[in-house]
C-alpha cells in the first residue's frame, strides 16, 4: 500500500494526502467494526448450532441441581439469619490482624474451598473499601494490623 502512494504529489502537498489517508483510515475502521460484528454473530450462531446438535445426539440435559458446594448462602449473601461472606472475613481477620492471608486459605477457613475465586473477589472488594490491605504475592491483611506495625 505504501508503495502505491504518489510520492511526488505527496511531497508537494502532504496535508491533502494526510486528510485523504485519515479518511481512508476512518472508512477502514468502520468496515473493520462491521466485520467484527458479523464475526461475533457468526460465532454465536455456530455455538448455538453446536449446542442444538449436541442436544439432538444426546438429548437435552437435565436442569443443573445445586450441589452442597454451591449452597454457601449462609456466608455469601445476607439473609435474616446469617452473615455475609464479607462479615465472616472481617471477623476472621480481626482475630489476628497481623496475619497475612491468601484467598485460598480464607476459602478453606470459611469451609468453601471450591469458592476461592469468589472469596478473592470479596477480599479485593474489602481492599477497595480500605478494610484490608493487599500485599505483594496476593497476601491480604486486616488494615488495622498494618497500621499497628508501622
Amino acid at each position: 500500500m505504501i508503495e502505491d502512494l504518489p510520492w511526488e504529489e505527496f511531497a508537494g502537498d502532504p496535508d491533502t494526502h494526510i486528510e485523504k489517508l485519515e479518511e481512508k483510515e476512518e472508512d477502514l475502521q468502520k468496515d473493520l467494526y462491521k466485520v467484527r460484528q458479523e464475526l461475533r454473530l457468526a460465532r454465536q450462531l455456530k455455538k448455538h448450532k453446536d449446542t442444538a446438535e449436541e442436544w439432538r445426539r444426546h438429548g437435552i440435559p437435565d436442569q443443573r441441581q445445586p450441589s452442597a458446594d454451591d449452597d454457601d448462602s449462609d456466608i455469601s449473601a445476607p439473609n435474616g439469619q446469617g452473615q455475609t461472606r464479607k462479615d465472616h472475613i472481617r471477623t476472621i481477620m480481626r482475630q489476628d490482624p497481623q496475619r497475612l492471608w491468601k484467598a485460598g486459605s480464607m476459602a478453606e477457613t470459611l469451609g468453601v474451598p471450591t469458592k476461592s475465586k469468589s472469596v478473592r473477589v470479596t477480599m479485593d472488594e474489602l481492599v477497595r473499601s480500605g478494610e484490608l490491605v493487599k500485599h505483594p504475592g496476593s497476601n491480604y491483611q486486616w488494615a488495622a494490623g498494618v497500621r499497628q506495625t508501622v
